[in-house]
């Protein structure tokens, strides 16, 4: 807590928090990324805040839409978190004349709108460079990404440089001609001096800068030992002390380094690219007449528009089945089989027909894709997460100081009571072999194979952190959740005369409500089109013709009694101001899977509740048939989230799953929230995953998963500190060289890598075992 921004030094609101704003923030953040320190550190905040404050003053935003302007693409380069598109959005937005803007971290495009009559294009050129990135535009954003020229003549001087070592090696046991050490030396010097000056050249400078600005992680430490161990190889040489030459060490760790920052710095990229390439595969058009084989774009589709799929080809667009049909849903999960759905199950983009034909319509709200929206919110997610330190950050920034301290130690005892000779080589030794990027890779190696394992599952996860969680607590929504989704109206008790018209005026008043209940009511009767409609949590009203109609759960007219008939059916009540017209009973089954997942869930420790709207009588009903003793029904979306802030504040990590707009508010509230494959579009943009296939049953497997990754973080963790303490110890008293140190922070990265990904299987279904038959005996 502070009373002034420890960036601006402006007042902090409520004297609560270290930053004045979220753009002092993103400063610091951006800063604290580049590792810069001392007065280019100071140079660079000034610069930036020069974004946040042009001129020394807040200035607001600009208008977000710019009418008769020209619109702009261009790629923004140097970004090194999603504080800096922040930063590049939040200044363009602050300029005269510049709407629409529009900034994607990953892709690093940036689209806007300006007046060409207010600004000029230099202008927002000049203002990019101003914050310290790159403007790219047209054939210019092609080189835009890694330096593949300078990471492939680093490999080659670090490796014509281990080939004359080996000269260096035998120097130690053998007498080498004058004239070969001489040739070799300067060899030697000529292929490592590049390496750090030209190859690795950003690692060095950031792990300069870091060592500037006192903010220690894995290149000041790199920086450290790499620089050293120049510096006293070139003493050497000019000595002539042949056998303590140590360039290929130097390269050998700064192009292992690299090779490590090129893996990670395309990360972002690569998540794009596999997410994205699940839309390559969709047809663009889609089949509107089987027998003359017309098509139409899937763009142009209408709501309630039927299309057709024939057996081998893909859904091209998310559609709601007109009769039973068989799916592979392959393509989205990477397991193939084959899943039966009945007629009314939604079906999403990117499907594969493995019956002969089938029939499906546009949903009532639209054409959609669920594959494109799993691409674009995972893009978001992204975009917008606030950027956090990782626990191996974390250890990093105390690591790093305590390994220079050690090394230092260790040199000044040699020196004073020691080998002074040996007393620079062991320096040498402790800060090479210590090894921070063993902490760094340790958490997100493991979830980064753990995402890519859970696909299997059926569930795409936005934010691998939640794979790290131990949920106590699995909260369901009921309808469309633990049930199929689709209820249907088996009876309807009229209050008043039966007129058609009625029916007509409910199925209008729900016609295009992404909700089962809703989607089920709009077939009750023929609807027409309705301008004036209002939604409001669990009511619908229009008005028609001068009157005002509504639709809504029991609690919408709460004097009408339920008949007994109808107490374990969903109920709607259809009327107008002055009273209720109808009762409509639905009712929903269950899933298949949803009586074994909860025993499931129940075995692995993971307690099940059920959070619904619906009626006490059929939420108790439900719960009642799969086991569940706590339910909580008639709950708002408020309500929801309320509950499950009071489970958490019990200390209970909290899983949330749902499908509903309702739902929104409670999955981005828990810890852990996935929404179903069918669920409407705020859910899944509220949850961290969803499930892309329309079973749910593979959930039991989730903490199975969660489990495994826990104690991978937990040995990788531990690998790392053990390898240390010991290496360092090994490397003080003179037991390991440089050039085996250097191997051992090899070794020490590729044992954390190999038990990230080894043994990141899945558990079989049972359903296969079943199938396979039981394994041979030895």
């Amino acid at each position: 807590m502070a009373d002034h921004c420890i960036v601006c030094s402006r007042s902090v609101p409520g004297g609560a928090g270290e930053f004045c704003c979220p753009g002092c923030a993103a400063v610091y953040t951006i800063v604290g990324k580049m590792g810069l320190g001392g007065s280019a550190r100071d140079e660079r905040i000034v610069q930036l805040l020069e974004g946040v404050f042009p001129g020394g003053e807040e200035v607001d935003g600009t208008e977000s839409e710019i009418e008769h302007g020209q619109d702009l693409c261009f790629l923004v380069g140097g970004m090194v978190c999603p504080a800096c598109s922040w930063l590049v959005h939040h200044s363009l937005d602050k300029l005269q004349g510049v709407g629409n803007v529009n900034l994607n971290f990953i892709a690093e495009t940036c689209t806007l709108s300006y007046d060409p009559m207010k600004i000029g294009k230099d202008d927002i050129v000049r203002k990019i460079k101003t914050l310290g990135y790159q403007f790219h535009e047209g054939n210019e954003s092609q080189r835009g990404g890694y330096d593949y020229f300078r990471f492939g003549a680093g490999w080659f001087f670090a490796l014509n440089n281990m080939m004359l070592s080996f000269v260096v090696y035998s120097a130690e046991d053998w007498d080498v001609p004058v004239a070969m050490q001489v040739v070799c030396s300067i060899l030697l010097a000529d292929f490592g001096t590049p390496v750090p000056l030209y190859a690795a050249r950003n690692t060095m400078l950031a792990g300069f800068r870091q060592i500037r600005m006192r903010q220690f992680r894995m290149e000041s430490l790199v920086f450290l030992s790499s620089a050293a161990a120049w510096v006293y190889s070139f003493y050497s040489m000019l000595r002539g002390d042949f056998a303590h030459l140590y360039f290929d060490v130097v390269a050998l760790l700064l192009m292992l380094i690299e090779t490590g920052n090129l893996i990670s710095g395309s990360f972002y990229k690569k998540l794009s690219r596999r997410v994205s390439s699940l839309a390559w595969h969709l047809p663009k058009k889609a089949r509107i007449d089987a027998t003359a084989g017309e098509y139409a774009p899937v763009e142009d589709l209408r709501p309630g528009q039927e299309f057709y799929v024939m057996r081998g080809e893909f859904v091209p667009t998310d559609g709601i089945l007109l009769s039973s049909a068989e799916f592979d849903f392959s393509l989205i999960t990477g397991e193939s089989r084959g899943v039966s759905l009945e007629q009314g199950h939604y079906v999403g983009a990117g499907a594969k027909m493995l019956s002969d034909s089938a029939v499906l319509a546009v949903p009532a709200g639209g054409q959609s894709n669920l594959i494109k929206k799993i691409v674009e919110s995972t893009i978001e997610a992204f975009n917008t997460r606030k950027v956090q330190l990782s626990l191996g950050d974390k250890i990093s920034q105390v690591f790093v100081p305590i390994v220079v301290f050690s090394g230092v130690l260790v040199f000044v005892a040699n020196v004073l009571w020691g080998d002074r000779d040996a007393a620079m080589i062991r320096l040498l030794s402790v800060l090479i072999v210590a090894c921070p990027c063993a902490f760094g890779i340790a958490e997100p190696m493991v979830l980064t194979a753990a995402i890519e394992k859970v696909r299997g599952l059926g569930i795409q996860i936005f934010n691998g952190a939640v794979l790290s969680l131990k949920p106590s607590v699995v909260v369901f929504d009921k309808t469309g959740t633990l049930t199929r989704g689709a209820p249907e109206v088996h009876e309807i008790v009229w209050l008043v005369d039966e007129q058609p018209d009625h029916l007509n005026l409910l199925a209008s008043l729900e016609n295009g409500i992404e909700h089962p209940i809703a989607r089920a009511l709009a077939q009750v009767g023929t609807p027409r089109a309705i301008t004036e409609r209002t939604i409001a949590r669990t009511v619908v009203s229009a008005k028609v013709d001068g009157k005002h109609y509504r639709v809504g759960s029991a609690e919408l007219y709460p004097d009408v009694e339920i008949p007994p008939r109808l107490e374990n059916s969903t109920i709607a009540m259809f009327g107008d101001a002055d009273g209720c017209y109808l009762i409509a009973g639905l009712r929903d089954t269950l899933r298949d899977e949803s009586k074994a997942l909860v025993a499931d869930l129940k075995a692995c420790g993971v307690e099940p509740l059920i959070f619904s709207g619906d009626r006490t009588a059929v939420v108790r009903r439900v719960a009642e048939e799969l086991g569940i003793a706590d339910y909580r029904a008639e709950m708002g979306s408020g309500q929801k989230q309320e509950e499950i802030a009071a489970l958490q504040r019990q200390g209970k990590t909290v899983m949330m799953v749902g499908d509903g707009i309702n739902d929104a508010q409670a999955l981005a509230a828990a810890d852990v929230g996935l929404a179903v494959f069918s669920g409407q579009i705020p859910a899944k943009m509220s949850a961290d995953g969803v499930f892309m296939v329309p079973e749910i049953g593979r959930l039991r497997d989730l903490p199975f998963m969660q489990r495994k990754v826990r104690r991978k973080i937990r040995q990788n963790y531990g690998w790392a500190f053990l390898y240390n303490i010991i290496g360092m110890f090994l490397a003080g008293v003179g037991w390991l060289s440089p050039k085996y140190c250097a191997v051992g922070m090899v070794f020490s990265n590729l044992v954390v890598i190999f038990n990230s990904m080894y043994g990141m299987n899945l558990p079989v279904p049972a359903k296969e075992l079943e199938q396979d038959g039981p394994p041979p005996s030895n």
